[in-house]
């Protein structure tokens, strides 16, 4: 079952891309609602809800229904749309880094360590928002900024993970952070900087690859632990 489910995402996001690609504004619209929640349930299937991780996975299934949330707000293009979808994801990361954090909080992880490791990880929105600050209407300045700060923390909720979780985990949820950066930035600068050519694929490939490199790794992770005891 939980294969299927995993085709069956693969196959939904493929369509996507091709509703996209092709101006198909119809197999676009039917099939974006579909991507997270399929994703879920394989979340769902591959894992056992009674382990050590249990908040884990509970946090990062309600990032995927808000992420569900955002999806279908930002089909519509109104500024308040938008906010809210942006509301959304916002809630969705702040799930991610409750996720996260439950496996090792910011006050004994890596970064305590490791501080340097901060530094790209603030850097890439002071730029991003310097880039297009003057783009930005008046009343999404604030909800933008607070958005990018957040994204930015739970990257770093990620970065934190290091030498907590087995090498190869680790690097699949760092690359999934790193993919769904991406995804925002691009969306960020083709919304309020210089649409470019092809933005909305790249847009949707580095969503779907990061959302799914996140859930994968948290699969991992969870099929890794040990179930705790009835009753």
């Amino acid at each position: 079952m939980k294969n299927l489910l995993l085709i069956a995402f693969f196959a939904a996001g493929l369509l996507h891309l091709l509703g996209d690609a092709m101006a198909n504004s119809s197999l676009a619209f039917i099939t974006k609602p579909l991507l997270m929640p399929l994703l879920a349930a394989w979340l769902v299937a591959a894992t056992n809800r009674r382990n050590e991780y249990s908040f884990l996975r509970k946090s990062v299934l309600g990032a995927l229904v808000l992420s569900t949330l955002g999806d279908v707000l930002l089909m519509f293009s109104s500024g308040i749309f938008f906010l809210l979808g942006l509301a959304s994801f916002l809630l969705a990361h702040l799930f991610y880094i409750g996720a996260f954090t439950s496996i090792c909080s910011f006050k004994n992880g890596f970064l305590k360590r490791n501080p340097w490791w901060i530094l790209p990880f603030l850097t890439f929105p002071i730029l991003l928002l310097m880039l297009l600050w003057n783009g930005i209407p008046v009343g999404m300045k604030l909800p933008v900024a607070a958005y990018a700060g957040i994204i930015s923390v739970m990257a770093l909720s990620v970065v934190n993970l290091k030498g907590k979780i087995a090498n190869q985990i680790f690097w699949t949820l760092l690359a999934g952070a790193v993919l769904f950066l991406t995804s925002d930035g691009s969306l960020a600068v083709a919304k309020f900087g210089q649409p470019f050519e092809g933005s909305r694929l790249v847009i949707m490939v580095t969503y779907l690859g990061g959302q799914f490199l996140l859930v994968r790794g948290v699969v991992a992770i969870l099929s890794r632990s040990k179930p705790l005891p009835e009753g």
